[in-house]
């Protein structure tokens, strides 16, 4: 499989800065303010090997990305009445409460379609998503995404 990026936004209680997201299908990597990380899903993105980012530079609990925000868009295929098309995936994960927090949002043809309120997980937030969208309208889930399964 080919890697796949986005641009997106990291935002902590220290500023924001433009990042790109990077996924194999198995691993998300991203480089903030200078440091790499890594990890099966976006809420436990943890310093590549090595000495962990200087103390205070980012909050991190557990040795994972903590008390920030990331977000992003992405290109995401769906049928409309059986003809192929492509939406945007607007993602917000907020790693800022005790436990991760998703919404995620689809635009297409001028709609949008949002999960309902927050979700722990990718799965469950496009699967709320999906449950609100024309019948005639499916998202395509074999797009690979890291602790999507």
């Amino acid at each position: 499989m080919t890697d796949e990026s986005w641009a997106g936004w990291y935002r902590d209680n220290q500023g924001s800065e433009a990042v790109v997201l990077t996924t194999d299908g198995q691993r998300i990597r991203t480089r903030i303010r200078g440091a790499d990380f890594e990890g099966e899903s976006f809420d436990v993105l943890r310093p590549v090997a090595g000495a962990p980012p200087e103390n205070g530079t980012f909050g991190l609990k557990d040795g994972a990305l903590a008390d920030c925000v990331l977000e992003w868009d992405r290109p995401l295929p769906v049928l409309v009445a059986g003809a192929l098309r492509h939406a945007t995936l607007t993602c917000l994960l907020s790693l800022r409460r005790a436990d991760p927090h998703l919404h995620l949002a689809l635009h297409l043809d001028g709609a949008v379609y949002e999960s309902a309120r927050a979700e722990r997980d990718f799965a469950a937030a496009l699967a709320a998503v999906q449950r609100i969208l024309p019948d005639d309208v499916s998202v395509q889930t074999s797009v690979a995404w890291p602790g999507a399964a």
